[in-house]
């Protein structure tokens, strides 16, 4: 699997980008200080917000071929191997109460 590791400052170049392309199509007066301002804070945000959407899938993605893997060779991952080991020693330590 290939690693894609996008920066928070590439996305939010990319997208104060776009939001200037798209105000400059809307044909409105040219943008004073204040609006560059409010434009950098909320690109900024909104490339925060995109590169943790992005880092919570890739970390999905990681984490089902993980499984997949793992589902294919017949290893089985530590938690699981003590979850079933706790399962089967419960009925052994009720029989024996009774």
């Amino acid at each position: 699997m290939e690693k894609q590791k996008t920066s928070k400052k590439a996305l939010r170049h990319r997208i104060e980008d776009s939001i200037q392309e798209v105000l400059k199509s809307l044909e409105l007066p040219e943008p004073d200080k204040k609006v560059k301002k409010v434009l950098h804070r909320n690109s900024k945000k909104l490339a925060s917000l995109f590169s943790n959407v992005i880092r919570h899938d890739e970390k999905k993605k990681r984490k089902a071929a993980r499984f997949m893997e793992s589902a294919t060779t017949g290893k089985l991952s530590k938690k699981t191997k003590k979850k079933s080991k706790a399962r089967v020693a419960d009925p052994v330590l009720q029989a024996e109460a009774v």
